[in-house]
């Protein structure tokens, strides 16, 4: 007897919400981890660096300078590739040429840690190598696809926007200080925009890296305020760290801020509704697949992780 699709479709369901709760369990844990290696390796560098003093003039003075080689490796990148200097926006910042009107899904690839992992780190697969971020960019370009962010795409499913051949979303999550000194470079050397899922308070960027960002073309999106689960919370917190965050980064950066991504991909209606009011045009989940235009406020990502490599990248790719 044929299996009933309904049935097929419940089932997958259920996997991937089963899986999606596995990852946000582990996130949670992970994340906060992550968060105080990150802390404890910024105050050892900042103190090393300035000769023992943990003075701020030293730490100005050492941000001062990794930016300024931050910003010229970039700019080296840019010129290889013939995409615009430093301080201006990538190429697909804007529709270009050959670009055409899209309503089918599009892959979300979500990124965290570009970096070796620490010593004992508990979620090592948190962690994408940074030769291994750099294969998978490159495996991106030669098999046709460009990046873009997750507004063009909305633009395009909601108001006859247009994209490449074969769009791809790049993301990354809370905020870490390599997105910025070496995912920035990294997709500027392809013409590419990223999406910047930033935690309003707590994040290991500092606000001229965002801003850079943001002039490269990059999309800024809110990831709550302090990270928390969603689903745990009154009204009145649900709103603060969702309407809230929004409202920080907006009065921060000047920009629209107009997708919302949940911590360790924790939804409910409940959350849903809260996105919604605060007025925000789509959300960004940890349900594995492609994101549909059906689906604006649980839409699926790729979470990549350490181990995946070009050929679980491209596996990914394949099976959505």
């Amino acid at each position: 007897m044929p299996e009933d699709p309904r049935s097929r479709q419940e089932e997958l369901r259920a996997r991937r919400e089963r899986q999606r709760r596995r990852r946000a369990r582990r996130r949670l844990v992970a994340g906060s981890l992550i968060a105080a290696v990150a802390l404890v390796a910024a105050i050892a560098v900042a103190i090393a660096s300035s000769g023992g003093s943990s003075s701020d003039s030293g730490r100005h003075s050492n941000r001062i300078a990794e930016e300024k080689t931050t910003a010229g490796a970039g700019n080296g990148s840019a010129g290889a590739s013939g995409s615009p200097a430093a301080a201006g926006r990538v190429r697909n910042a804007t529709p270009q040429a050959g670009w055409e009107p899209h309503a089918g899904p599009v892959p979300i690839l979500e990124y965290h840690v570009l970096g070796a992992p620490p010593a004992g780190a508990p979620y090592p697969e948190l962690f994408v190598s940074r030769p291994d971020f750099h294969h998978q960019m490159d495996w991106l370009e030669e098999h046709g696809y460009q990046a873009v962010t997750l507004e063009q795409v909305e633009d395009a499913w909601r108001r006859g926007g247009t994209l490449p051949p074969k769009p791809v979303v790049l993301s990354f999550d809370d905020g870490y200080r390599p997105q910025f000194t070496y995912a920035l470079p990294e997709l500027r050397r392809h013409g590419w925009a990223g999406v910047l899922n930033l935690k309003a308070e707590g994040s290991d960027l500092y606000e001229s890296n965002v801003r850079a960002m943001i002039a490269a073309g990059w999309e800024l999106a809110a990831h709550t305020i302090h990270h928390s689960d969603l689903t745990t919370l009154d009204a009145a917190a649900l709103k603060e760290e969702v309407a809230g965050s929004r409202r920080i980064l907006r009065r921060e950066y000047g920009v629209p801020v107009k997708d919302f991504c949940y911590p360790a991909g924790q939804f409910n209606p409940t959350v849903i509704a809260a996105v919604r009011a605060a007025g925000y045009a789509g959300a960004t989940t940890e349900i594995p697949g492609y994101a549909s235009r059906d689906a604006p406020y649980e839409l699926s990502r790729f979470e990549i992780l350490g181990s995946a490599g070009v050929t679980g990248l491209a596996e990914d790719l394949s099976a959505g």
